[in-house]
């Protein structure tokens, strides 16, 4: 990839890979907050024994709290908001502009010098950049990277109001002087972590279609399909949402590879993979389960809605046909049987995908090509 690639791919929407790993990474962003501020709070207790400037002290145990508060917000929001891609732009947005809060509040106090050469609060800029790779979107980086550069450039804008700082009037500069070499330093080293995030979110793309996709057919794999599947149900509970998942499975398949030999059985699952993807992508997701079977995930359907979508599945399905790759030849579409069933708020997936399977096994057993729901 060449150099004007890669930087126009940083302003493309994230895929869907990237989309589930963002939103499992917005909740492990919204746990490190909590865990850092609460280790932040112990700070204004350590300053006061330590002997710090009473306004210090103050500031910093009113920050403290407040901040604990939010992130205690911020992450039952998470939970509930954690696959909406605007909410990870907004939780980034209020990493960084709380460090900018904390910063001008000491510049409004009359303490320029804290304010531009914090030891402690300014580096919570590089740390809120480095967890935007964690929501996996390179436009969530870049927007951290640009609002911390504009907020701490207007901190020390508003720093030159006070005049020279360096003046023997601030002695005895006990959070040194104004060194704009140093705070343009600072500036480069924001960029310098934009780049890094945006570095990881690249990698992360790569290293999860490398582990999430099925080598065979092309869809994504089973592994990928628990992760996503324990969020969508912690969600469903969360928001009181139905889900609805069906296993599928492909009837006949071996005989099918009996009669047309395996690379033949190889290609028809990729065809009926990637039709089935295409089919259900606007309703929810598909993976391959192992073998000849699929699962379908119907986030927010009713188990009405999601038997008309299954049984205008299986209908295609039955008048479809394939042409085989190798030898160019057409052949009947294998016909599928599903088993469907409707997420109850207080069973595990494995319990779910379970009575699916339960129902999956009725239609085999009641001739196959055939929609059966459980219970």
């Amino acid at each position: 990839m060449s150099v004007r690639q890669f930087l126009k791919s940083q302003f493309q929407p994230p895929d869907d890979l990237l989309l589930e790993a963002g939103a499992v990474g917005e909740i492990l962003v919204a746990r490190i907050r909590l865990v850092t501020v609460a280790l932040i709070c112990l700070m204004p207790p350590i300053a006061f024994f330590s002997g710090s400037p009473k306004h210090e002290v103050v500031t910093g145990a009113v920050v403290a709290l407040s901040a604990f508060l939010m992130a205690t917000i911020l992450l039952r929001q998470a939970r509930r908001e954690g696959s909406n891609v605007r909410w990870r732009f907004i939780s980034a947005a209020f990493d960084i502009t709380a460090v900018s809060l904390v910063l001008g509040l000491f510049l409004f106090q009359g303490f320029p010098h804290v304010a531009i050469n914090s030891r402690v609060v300014w580096e919570l800029y590089l740390i809120s950049i480095a967890a935007t790779a964690l929501r996996a979107d390179s436009r969530v980086c870049l927007m951290a990277g640009a609002l911390g550069v504009a907020q701490y450039s207007l901190i020390l804008f508003g720093s030159t109001f006070y005049g020279d700082l360096n003046d023997p009037q601030w002695a005895p500069f006990i959070y040194g002087y104004l060194s704009w070499g140093d705070q343009i330093s600072r500036l480069i080293l924001i960029v310098a972590a934009t780049l890094l995030a945006l570095a990881c979110v690249f990698q992360t793309r790569k290293l999860l279609l490398l582990s999430s996709q099925d080598q065979l057919t092309g869809i994504r794999n089973r592994a990928w399909l628990d992760t996503r599947l324990k969020r969508e149900l912690s969600e469903a509970r969360l928001l009181n949402r139905s889900v609805c998942l069906a296993m599928v499975d492909v009837d006949n398949f071996k005989l099918f590879n009996d009669q047309h030999g395996h690379l033949a059985g190889d290609a028809a699952l990729r065809i009926i993979a990637q039709r089935l993807n295409h089919r259900i992508r606007s309703k929810g997701f598909v993976a391959r389960y192992g073998g000849e079977e699929f699962t379908l995930v119907l986030p927010g359907m009713t188990i009405e809605q999601s038997q008309a979508i299954c049984e205008a599945i299986r209908a295609e399905f039955d008048s479809d046909q394939i042409t085989l790759p190798s030898s160019g030849e057409t052949l009947n579409s294998p016909t599928l049987s599903m088993g469907l069933a409707q997420f109850r708020s207080q069973e595990t997936p494995e319990v779910l995908i379970d009575r699916a399977d339960q129902a999956l096994i009725r239609a085999k057993q009641a001739g196959r090509n055939s929609v059966e729901l459980d219970g």
